[in-house]
């Protein structure tokens, strides 16, 4: 079963691996990443919503066309950090970071959308593993190209159920977790 962007991790590894052929006219020389982020928007009841982050990605590629290309991208779930350590701890557990160290995104392939000036938009195609869960996504992003430079972002719903996360509960379940988290996507290679 296909499900659309169920990941962060399938959004990295696919944005990463296109990044060298962003546009279909143009073929560019795989630079370094300079800078990746990884953001979690998650809503809970009776307490305050929270964003994390992840600024240690790991991610590689390789290819010149978007014909070509193939790649992954890895998080450590050690580094997902919210601001708060026990709220990590929390988090931690419920993804059982200590037997799933890992989420990663391997690329598939890319189909490219409409190219406006540098900017083109794109839906990576690949398969995320989180939490001992191998789905195949669909991740649609946008992919800027100036010069040797790529920046990539994007944004999508992220539904911890279809990976076997069973969504925290507090208080006999006075706090909720909404199963559903936002991932935002930032990356930047080249220069």
């Amino acid at each position: 079963m296909q499900t659309t962007i169920p990941s962060a991790m399938a959004c990295v590894t696919l944005l990463i691996a296109a990044a060298p052929c962003a546009l279909p006219a143009q073929t560019l020389t795989p630079g370094p990443l300079r800078h990746a982020e990884v953001t979690f928007a998650i809503k809970a009841t009776t307490v305050a919503d929270f964003v994390g982050r992840v600024d240690s990605v790991r991610a590689e590629f390789s290819g010149t066309s978007l014909a070509n290309v193939t790649g992954s991208v890895e998080i450590a779930l050690r580094d997902m950090h919210t601001g708060i350590g026990l709220r990590d701890t929390h988090m931690r557990r419920t993804m059982r970071a200590d037997s799933f160290p890992t989420i990663r995104f391997a690329l598939a392939g890319v189909d490219v959308g409409t190219a406006s000036g540098d900017s083109v938009t794109v839906v990576f195609r690949g398969d995320l593993t989180m939490h001992g869960v191998t789905r195949a996504v669909r991740v649609p992003g946008h992919v800027i190209v100036r010069g040797g430079e790529v920046d990539i972002a994007a944004s999508f719903p992220l539904d911890m159920r279809e990976y076997g996360i069973v969504p925290p509960s507090r208080f006999l379940g006075a706090v909720k977790v909404n199963p559903i988290a936002g991932v935002g996507v930032r990356l930047s290679f080249g220069g």
